[in-house]
């Protein structure tokens, strides 16, 4: 019975320093500049120039068919991109999430529709499922349309693995990041939720580096 109880008091404790050590990470993710320092590595500067095609790849759409935030930021900073004249097409990137009828791809080209850019000038890539498989299936289509130079949109804290993905397979990437929001979070509620994107990209680089993708 002693043993029982004194097991039972050692896993109690255990529990307590384990919920106190989340509350501190918590608080030091909230109240400092920690994802700040985080996303400095991860920065890419801005180099518009003038490319074959503007690809805008798909950050996730809703179950009921709708942009993400994510994607929409991509979407408005590629639709810029278009009617800035820095290439005469535009290549929407995503395949088919989970419990969605519709690819981001198409989703995303139906609102580029509803922004006139006319359905000519668009190419759609539907079957990725990751940023590799982007990057695989968009050299298939530009091996036979003949696109060396991409104009790349993506989110700020993404382009990084994304250009060293794109890079790798040969292209010749100019980066064009989408707004920039995760670099003006600072209240308390944006960091904690800046915090897993940051940690997704930095495991992400990890492994895409020790599968030879990057």
């Amino acid at each position: 019975m002693t043993k029982d109880r004194s097991l039972g008091g050692k896993i109690l404790f255990i529990l307590h320093l384990l919920l106190w050590l989340a509350l501190v990470l918590v608080a030091v993710i909230a109240y400092t500049p920690v994802t700040h320092y985080m996303l400095k590595p991860l920065t890419i500067q801005e180099g518009i120039r003038h490319a074959d095609i503007i690809l805008v790849l798909g950050g996730g759409i809703d179950r009921g068919g709708y942009l993400s935030l994510v994607s929409s930021h991509r979407l408005l900073k590629g639709t810029q991109l278009y009617f800035e004249g820095r290439a005469n097409k535009i290549l929407f990137s995503g395949g088919l999430p989970r419990k969605v009828n519709a690819s981001e791809a198409a989703v995303m080209a139906q609102e580029a529709r509803r922004l006139k850019i006319p359905a000519g000038d668009m190419f759609l890539e539907k079957k990725s499922k990751n940023t590799h498989e982007q990057a695989v299936e968009v050299k298939k289509m530009a091996d036979s349309l003949q696109w060396k130079s991409i104009l790349l949109v993506t989110s700020f804290s993404h382009m990084k693995r994304a250009l060293m993905t794109f890079e790798n397979i040969g292209f010749k990437i100019y980066p064009a990041p989408a707004d920039p929001y995760e670099k003006y979070t600072d209240d308390p509620l944006g960091r904690l939720c800046l915090f897993p994107v940051l940690i997704h990209e930095y495991l992400g680089i990890v492994y895409y580096k020790i599968r030879g993708w990057i």
